[in-house]
């Protein structure tokens, strides 16, 4: 990866880090997939497209986007992991959440309309609720799917910058959002 790329995300807290960990590690898939495992400390949710090689004026300009977006905290509730095979022929293992909550779909679309306001690439193909855990998965899996749906609340925006060797994500800003306006409801046992 001789490009580095800066781009809007979310990365969840070491908490929910370490619940995927043990469900990787309950199926046998962070042994299987070894060195294919995407670095715990980069898992992320994609909410833009990228920049490639951004100069200091990307960096300020993407600054301001994140200074004005306005959008409510969201909760996904990943249910499932899954296996793809791209159009290049790599295999993507996946953990995938129930729907699309309202809330993500609005945060997608503030940072998309402050974007392309600015004159950058907002139309984020990729941008779906999802963590991949590998891009180079050794082969496809079958569909796990969770007993317990496991929670992560987005709750703030990120402008990361992926660069280095190893490949890594630097945090250059992060900006809270503003409360959840319809959180899950608790059940027991779920959380």
């Amino acid at each position: 990866m001789s490009d580095t790329r800066l781009f809007f995300a979310a990365m969840p807290p070491p908490d929910t880090v370490a619940a995927v960990r043990a469900l990787l590690d309950r199926h046998g898939l962070e042994q299987w997939l070894g060195p294919a495992l995407f670095a715990p400390d980069n898992w992320h949710q994609s909410l833009s497209e990228r920049v490639f090689n951004p100069t200091r004026a990307d960096i300020a300009l993407l600054r301001g986007v994140g200074d004005s977006v306005q959008a409510h905290a969201c909760t996904l509730q990943y249910n499932r992991i899954d296996s793809s095979v791209t159009p290049k022929g790599r295999i993507h293992v996946t953990l995938r959440p129930r729907g699309r909550p309202r809330a993500f779909a609005d945060l997608n679309d503030a940072v998309r309309a402050r974007l392309a306001a600015c004159g950058y690439d907002a139309t984020a193909t990729g941008v779906t609720p999802h963590t991949t855990l590998s891009y180079y998965a050794p082969g496809q899996i079958d569909r796990i799917e969770l007993d317990t749906p496991l929670h992560w609340t987005i709750d703030e925006l990120l402008l990361v910058h992926g660069n280095g060797r190893p490949y890594r994500y630097d945090v250059i800003d992060r900006w809270p959002l503003l409360p959840e306006r319809d959180p899950p409801i608790p059940q027991i046992g779920l959380f």
